[in-house]
């Protein structure tokens, strides 16, 4: 009993993370952000049963929709969504580059990176239309910042959900800034990306002042708190639209470490708030 009533919680938590099932969902959401000024990020997140194959298809289609509609907005996408397939990761970079819209992979587990870095090697000719995702929990992260430079990627840092397995201890603050002064002045595009502002304001200060072209991003479904800052430091400002299987932005079982997550965690369960773009 115990155990079902945590799973409904959970997934009360979950459902309010996606704009909605469908891809209409999360146009009304990029249609707002454009009618606002504001450039989207848009992220099809997978149902349990979907395939490789099915989830091509949900990237594509938001790659499509993202060019017909002339919204300033990239696709954000997960490898184990395509099963890590290759040959699927290829023909989406390819439709990505006939169609002008950047492809953006996500973090997930910091197993993950060394395929990712794969994957994004073997595609370099493409890679004013590429991006990755930089967790600052990661210590690899500073060492990786090389490889997206190297590469002339597109690059997103973000705090990430896992910690590093080689150092829990690692302050993810001190590194976000360290990750963020490697790419000043060096980076192509870099997306600052965290709803923490004190963070907000110190990274993007000191990639303006860099001459770096920096955005600050924040997930739709939390606080979008960053507007006037980013107005402020004249940066623009990106929101990030998931829509789909329900899914948490923040992993759940560090919430008690970080009182941010608790206070969201308590108002996703608690209050019933109106999103801004309804």
């Amino acid at each position: 009993m115990l155990k079902k009533i945590r799973h409904k919680i959970r997934n009360q938590i979950a459902s309010r993370h996606v704009a909605g099932p469908q891809i209409d969902d999360a146009l009304e959401v990029c249609r707002w952000a454009m009618r606002k000024g504001f450039s989207s990020i848009l992220s099809p997140w997978k149902d349990a049963d979907a395939s490789a194959r099915s989830m091509f298809e949900s990237y594509k289609l938001s790659m499509t929709a993202l060019h017909n509609e002339n919204i300033n907005g990239y696709l954000s996408i997960k490898l184990d969504a395509i099963d890590y397939d290759f040959g699927i990761f290829k023909d989406l970079v390819q439709i990505g580059r006939k169609l002008d819209i950047r492809v953006q992979i996500d973090s997930l587990d910091p197993h993950s990176a060394a395929i990712t870095f794969r994957f994004l090697e073997k595609m370099a000719e493409y890679h004013d239309i590429l991006g990755c995702t930089l967790p600052s929990r990661w210590q690899r992260s500073l060492t990786d910042a090389d490889k997206v430079l190297d590469l002339g990627l597109s690059v997103r840092i973000v705090k990430g959900q896992w910690p590093d397995p080689t150092n829990n201890n690692l302050d993810c603050v001190k590194n976000y800034l360290a990750i963020v002064e490697k790419l000043a002045d060096r980076a192509r595009h870099v997306g600052v990306a965290t709803h923490d502002l004190p963070l907000a304001k110190r990274a993007l200060s000191d990639l303006r002042a860099a001459g770096t072209y920096c955005e600050l991003e924040q997930f739709s479904s939390l606080p979008l708190n960053g507007m006037e800052t980013a107005r402020k430091l004249g940066c623009p400002y990106r929101v990030y639209v998931a829509y789909g299987q329900p899914g948490l932005p923040y992993n759940i079982r560090f919430a008690l470490t970080r009182p941010a997550i608790v206070a969201w965690v308590i108002t996703d369960f608690a209050l019933n708030l109106k999103r801004p773009w309804l």
